[in-house]
């Protein structure tokens, strides 16, 4: 007998202090703002924010975590629940537990990656916001050219 595998996607819903979830993230700024949280993490945490047509968030989906000083995952987990959920844009966000949130070669090849594959699927990866422990890095900021 064959096996059928259905996929189930399932909401769940998290309260937030922070009024910006409801409003649209136009700045990197905001974008730490939302996530400064991460900045108390001991371990990488990598973070995609889906975003409407108006830049909202609609969900918030955390992709892997990870050790100290690394993290594995595919483009395909990253930009997975923005195709299941049709959203036209995403900002991607992690942490360094350092400290310092200035992007590793690693980081700066998988953005590339990421929007390389995002492009194809008409999804417009907005930015790459790192959090550090008092201050963020936006890659669209400092490495223009990947976007």
């Amino acid at each position: 007998m064959a096996i059928i595998r259905e996929i189930n996607v399932k909401y769940q819903f998290k309260e937030t202090q922070c009024a910006l979830a409801e409003q649209a993230i136009t700045r990197p700024e905001d974008t730490a703002q939302v996530f400064d949280y991460l900045k108390h993490e001991t371990k990488e945490m990598f973070i995609v924010a889906n975003l409407t047509n108006q830049h909202t968030i609609n969900c918030v989906e955390v992709v892997a975590t990870g050790s100290v000083n690394g993290i594995s995952m595919r483009p395909v987990e990253v930009l997975r629940t923005a195709v299941i959920l049709n959203m036209p844009s995403v900002i991607l966000v992690h942490n360094h537990p350092s400290g310092d949130p200035t992007p590793s070669t690693s980081d700066i090849q998988f953005t590339r990656k990421v929007i390389e594959c995002a492009k194809v699927l008409d999804i417009n990866v907005l930015d790459h916001v790192i959090i550090g422990l008092n201050r963020f890095t936006s890659l669209r900021e400092t490495h223009s050219d990947l976007f």
